[in-house]
């Protein structure tokens, strides 16, 4: 444990040693790979609003980019400010600084839900936090982030799984799911309160296992009536070492078990390739969707070997293979999407 412990420790100071070097990169003078934009993220997630599409990443307070067109980013500041972060942060993880992991953002009930990740780097005493607001729009008068306390945590979890990376469907019979995990034990599973945002039965909810060690940044896109798991898999964070990329499975039911496109189970392992690395960019993962005029897109960090290691944005249309199966290469039949909260707003 001690030796692993030191192998992770070093991963993460190669990782903070290389997002250093490469903080004062002009992204904009590189030749970049194609699918790939000139903007600094990591776990990314989008949502338009009227003209501007607003990306939600890991970062302080969780960042904000705004765009109008997808290719040029801009900052758009933070969800919460030094002066707003809650205060239950630091009480459940002491050496919460402020930097809030892997957010997950949709519209329901006039309002826009922001899932977001409270963790420190090895602590599995991790939580899933909401916030809501109803506008992303700044110059909006409306426009105030309302922190609405803890959703799932180490604390009302019966498993020592990492309460992490969140993601909610909205299912087409209007049942709300989130999934949650990282390879600390795998992929969980539980039912929402479509009214609160909040667990079902929070004091004995029921936890659906989806799998035991796989992935991390889990999105479930249902089409044609089954469900498509999307999780990242290999070494994450450490630049032009990393060899993350994107696994997918299905299921008939949206609590599993998640199947491989041979029929292996995920809960044992098994999945299918969806989005690898290559030597441009060696890792690619933690990905997010959008929806927007029935096109499904892709959105997700890739470790770019032209901006030394640097974790750039990346964007990509999802297509429908012969099988049926979500695919990158373009087949000329885009994916047909079923999940509500997955649809842009105008």
């Amino acid at each position: 444990m001690k030796k692993l412990l030191s192998i992770l420790i070093a991963l993460t100071s190669v990782s903070i040693v290389s997002m250093a070097q490469n903080a004062n990169i002009d992204l904009k003078t590189l030749q970049l790979p194609e699918y790939t934009y000139a903007s600094r993220v990591h776990d990314p997630v989008m949502i338009k609003q009227g003209d501007t599409y607003y990306m939600f990443t890991t970062g302080h307070g969780v960042s904000i980019q705004t765009s109008k067109d997808m290719v040029n980013w801009e900052s758009g500041g933070s969800v919460f400010s030094k002066e707003t972060l809650p205060k239950w942060h630091k009480s459940f993880i002491p050496e919460q600084d402020g930097h809030l992991w892997a957010p997950d953002i949709f519209f329901h009930n006039g309002k826009y839900y922001l899932y977001y990740s409270v963790s420190a780097w090895m602590n599995f005493d991790s939580s899933i936090g909401l916030a809501t607001n109803t506008t992303l729009d700044p110059s909006s008068p409306d426009y105030k982030w309302v922190d609405c306390g803890v959703v799932v945590s180490h604390k009302n979890h019966v498993e020592r799984v990492n309460v992490i990376d969140p993601n909610v469907i909205i299912d087409t019979d209007n049942r709300m799911w989130l999934f949650y995990g990282s390879y600390q034990k795998g992929l969980r599973a539980v039912e929402l309160d479509p009214t609160t945002g909040k667990m079902m039965n929070e004091n004995n909810p029921e936890i659906h296992v989806i799998t035991n060690r796989l992935g991390e940044g889990v999105f479930i896109v249902k089409s044609e009536g089954y469900y498509y798991l999307f999780a990242s898999e290999g070494r994450c964070c450490a630049g032009n070492e990393s060899t993350y990329h994107v696994v997918v499975g299905y299921s008939e039911n949206i609590e599993g078990p998640y199947l491989s496109k041979t029929g292996g189970r995920l809960l044992d392992g098994e999945s299918t390739m969806f989005l690898k690395g290559d030597y441009e960019q060696p890792g690619r993962g933690h990905n997010g969707f959008i929806l927007e005029n029935g096109e499904l897109k892709i959105v997700y960090h890739a470790y770019t070997r032209v901006a030394e290691g640097a974790s750039l944005l990346g964007i990509r249309t999802v297509y429908q293979d012969e099988d049926g199966w979500p695919t990158l290469e373009n087949t000329g039949k885009l994916l047909p999407v079923e999940n509500i909260n997955l649809k842009v707003m105008e």
